[in-house]
């Protein structure tokens, strides 16, 4: 389904979310969304926060032992950078 909304642009450049689309998505204030930058277009993605932070945690802790340090696994925040790096540990032995 492709929607289209025609926001206006407010002061210190703010946009308001369409209630329909703030209800649909369950987006409300505080919640916080990411803004994508492609060449001539912006895309906002919805941040999901998970309904157990400190389980998805450990999840993805018991999936990495591999021996990151704290401060390595803080580095390598992202899932998708673990991902690369594990693949390039099991490529360098």
């Amino acid at each position: 389904m492709t929607a289209i909304y025609r926001l206006r642009v407010g002061k210190h450049g703010r946009i308001v979310l369409p209630k329909e689309m703030r209800d649909k998505y369950s987006i409300e204030p505080g919640d916080e969304v990411t803004m994508i930058i492609k060449d001539d277009e912006i895309t906002l993605k919805i941040n999901e926060i998970p309904e157990d932070p400190l389980e998805d945690l450990h999840q993805l802790a018991k999936r990495i032992s591999i021996g990151l340090s704290a401060e390595e696994l803080k580095r390598l925040s992202s899932e998708e950078r673990l991902k690369e790096y594990i693949k390039g540990r099991a490529r360098n032995g």
